[in-house]
């Protein structure tokens, strides 16, 4: 009987369907959305602040979907103490050592620019 379990699960996990418990949670957060749509789960990319500039200096995302980008800041040898979206008039402080989420859609394909305060150091998200 378990190895039988196993093939059916392992069928399922192949064809990438729900099991009926999370199927109906999923359902439940889907109906509980504001505006009614599935939910879309963030992408994500870290960018490290080094004496270098930003590790990566260039980030793909996909454009329409949300982001979230994570910097942070290990020196206090550049002029990186924040980072600044001009198109996406975003401007954060850079605490050393410390985390700082920056939150966007891109809205279509292209490149958005990031820089530090004094436009030294630069990057480029890059949404296809």
């Amino acid at each position: 009987m378990t190895v039988g379990s196993f093939f059916v699960r392992a069928e399922r996990e192949r064809l990438g369907l729900r099991p009926a418990a999370s199927a109906a949670n999923a359902n439940a957060t889907s109906a509980s959305s504001n505006d009614g749509r599935a939910n879309q789960a963030a992408q994500t990319a870290k960018v490290v602040v080094n004496e270098q500039g930003y590790e990566p200096a260039n980030v793909t995302l996909r454009a329409g979907t949300p982001a979230r980008i994570t910097f942070v800041r290990i020196t206090d040898k550049t002029c990186g103490t924040e980072v600044v979206f001009p198109s996406l008039n975003i401007k954060r402080a850079l605490p050393l050592n410390e985390p700082v989420v920056i939150e966007f859609t891109p809205a279509k394909a292209g490149e958005i620019a990031f820089a530090c305060g004094m436009n030294m150091l630069h990057g480029t998200v890059v949404a296809r």
